[in-house]
């Protein structure tokens, strides 16, 4: 979703007209309309009065991302007293404690002790275990925080890692966005060269253990009512037209997966949780969806949720991966399970997600557009 559509939908469901959000800021309706559009953007201070009118946060604005229902995975967002409380336990001397943005179900936070720089993180236990277990098993061969320890409260799971030096991919300029598009290739290519020694396919767990026999088995899970019951999604409020259209195709295509290599799959790669200087990735962090099985699978995600800044990327990725018809339709299969599992996790589960209406309107434009070719 580009910074246009964001701002038109956000517009959309606070139930304004352009005319009343152009008056708010004192500016045409043309000019509103010209950053629904994409033909130029909105300066900082313009950004932060939409946020205002349309009453989200920064993050919920430019990233996408809200709560379903206000809902989040994390049991309780705490204050910033407290987050300073638990950091100087461990570390009595910390200094420059301050948050950092991008996180949608966990509080992350900078600080320094000495000459040593620390992430603290509160959120998912099994997140950070999961990332604890790439970083025992892979430090060597990615570049990943060095997890120093996890804890766990009656109310509250938190980890603290090293410091990885670095910009995220969507704090770049253009240039820059341009410029880190081999190294990002580069990272792939390291992802796949991955032996994986454990057994299963999908999501592993803080051990590294996956529970699918097979990846095909992971696949068509999406479409398994024991696993996903997908009955209650009309009454949480969303048409089911396109997720029955959404499995129908899957079902139909499901042939042409026949992958049996096993490879590690980040699961979330994006602008995010890539950390780039001087041109080179120095950081893949968060790994709470990493799992086993086919490649193609992150580079499908990647192309599912089709990031504006990240558009030069993409398209050395279509070149790249995308090389014959048996490899688009895996990579289409592969993007509707993306899709389905989006809108199965936020609207059934009621998990933090992203905005159910763009998702599921994204997993229509992918139906159609193969439709069409």
């Amino acid at each position: 979703m580009n910074l246009g559509e964001k701002l038109k939908l956000r517009r959309k469901k606070s139930g304004l007209t352009q005319e009343q959000v152009a008056m708010e800021l004192n500016i045409t309706r043309q000019t509103l309309s010209n950053w629904e559009v994409g033909k130029n953007y909105p300066d900082i201070d313009s950004i932060i009065s939409l946020s205002q009118i349309y009453n989200l946060s920064l993050d919920e604005l430019l990233l996408g991302k809200i709560h379903f229902k206000g809902e989040s995975v994390m049991s309780k967002k705490l204050s910033i007293e407290e987050i300073k409380t638990l950091i100087t336990t461990h570390y009595p001397e910390a200094i420059n404690v301050k948050e950092l943005t991008g996180g949608l179900a966990s509080q992350t936070y900078f600080f320094e002790q000495g000459k040593q720089r620390f992430i603290f993180q509160v959120g998912n236990l099994k997140g950070f275990q999961k990332e604890q277990f790439i970083d025992q098993k892979l430090s060597n061969t990615l570049p990943v925080r060095h997890v120093v320890e996890i804890h766990e409260t009656d109310e509250v799971a938190y980890a603290i890692s090293e410091y990885i030096e670095g910009n995220k991919l969507f704090d770049l300029n253009s240039q820059q966005l341009l410029d880190i598009v081999p190294a990002v290739l580069q990272t792939f290519e390291m992802l796949e060269s991955i032996e994986v020694e454990k057994e299963g396919y999908g999501y592993f767990d803080g051990t590294g253990n996956a529970s699918y026999p097979s990846w095909i088995d992971f696949i068509k899970a999406v479409y398994n009512n024991d696993i996903y019951n997908w009955s209650s999604l009309e009454e949480k409020g969303l048409d089911s037209d396109v997720v029955q259209h959404a499995i129908q195709e899957l079902r139909s295509h499901i042939s042409c997966i026949n992958s049996t290599k096993k490879h590690l799959v980040d699961g979330d790669v994006g602008s995010y949780n890539l950390l780039a200087e001087d041109n080179q990735i120095t950081g893949i962090i968060d790994w709470s969806l990493a799992l086993y099985g086919d490649h193609l699978y992150d580079k499908a995600n990647l192309l599912f949720w089709n990031e504006d800044k990240l558009q030069p990327l993409i398209q050395e990725v279509k070149k790249k991966y995308i090389t014959s018809d048996e490899t688009r339709e895996v990579i289409y299969c592969y993007m509707l399970r993306i899709g389905l599992e989006e809108i199965y996790n936020t609207v059934i589960l009621n998990e933090a997600g992203y905005d159910i209406e763009w998702v599921a309107n994204r997993l229509n434009d992918i139906l159609n557009s193969w439709k069409s070719n």
